[in-house]
């Protein structure tokens, strides 16, 4: 009786097995890893987009990359900046930065090819003094730089900040 209901566990398994191996989709199906392309590459494929990137030089547009096969990565990591940033709110009692409670604002910048940063614009229209404190607490952030091929590129970077 052990024997029997061993194979009959046997031939489940054996059927599930073959059958999941049938559902797959083929490995053209799968989604492919885009190609590393610049802005000016994302301006061509979509012209509407031009407006997001105004804050850049459009002589720089073919020499910043948008998808690289290494991202630039913060040197001392996400939660060392997540506590500066943190620490530079918290410590600044003015009302631009009580303001800003609960939003959500987007920070884009380049990282260049030495990990140094430039180029930062922030996702609200009105200044405010709070926002220049996180600017530069981004600007201290060390960076290692995007790579193509190895070779270090400047690379086009975001960051959404909750306040």
């Amino acid at each position: 009786m052990k024997q029997l209901t061993l194979i009959f566990l046997s031939f489940v398994l054996f059927s599930t097995a073959c059958k999941s191996t049938e559902t797959r989709p083929k490995i053209e199906d799968r989604p492919t890893i885009p190609e590393p392309y610049t802005i000016a590459k994302a301006i061509e494929e979509d012209p509407e987009n031009a407006e997001s990137y105004s804050w850049i030089d459009e002589s720089d547009y073919d020499n910043i990359w948008i998808v690289v096969d290494d991202f630039p990565r913060m040197v001392d990591g996400l939660r060392d900046f997540q506590l500066r940033f943190s620490r530079t709110v918290n410590q600044n009692p003015s009302e631009d930065c009580t303001a800003l409670k609960g939003e959500r604002v987007y920070y884009n910048f380049v990282v260049d090819e030495n990990g140094y940063i430039s180029n930062i614009n922030d996702s609200l229209d009105e200044p405010n003094s709070c926002l220049d404190l996180v600017e530069i607490t981004i600007r201290a952030t060390e960076f290692t730089p995007g790579k193509i091929d190895g070779q270090p590129v400047s690379t086009y970077f975001g960051i959404p900040l909750k306040f």
